[in-house]
């Protein structure tokens, strides 16, 4: 992951969770030297989980994309996602071969 975007991504979700944080200490749920743990702790396991599911999601669109007619190399199947070309929905059930939707870039 890009470490500008990673950065800038967890000063978000700190800000957010400080929030919450600062509420929580307010009405005496946490005290203020633990809701500094508990927000670096939630910070990365949110950045962990996001990176995992971006992860998961990308490998789905690369091997539903490898169903399709005419992908016989992972090459091939890396051009055609890098390309910009349509990739079958990741919602694509297990029992149904997947689908190339129409295209719709323009030239």
């Amino acid at each position: 992951m890009n470490p500008i975007l990673s950065s800038a991504l967890g000063s978000i979700l700190r800000y957010g969770l400080m929030i919450l944080a600062t509420y929580l200490v307010k009405h005496g749920i946490w005290t203020a030297s633990a809701a500094e743990g508990y927000v670096e702790a939630a910070v990365v396991a949110l950045l962990a989980l996001g990176w995992s599911w971006w992860k998961i999601h990308a490998n789905r669109i690369k091997f539903l994309t490898a169903l399709l007619p005419g992908m016989t190399t992972e090459n091939d199947v890396k051009s055609h996602i890098w390309n910009g070309e349509a990739t079958p929905s990741v919602l694509t059930p297990p029992n149904e071969a997947p689908v190339q939707p129409a295209d719709n870039k323009t030239n």
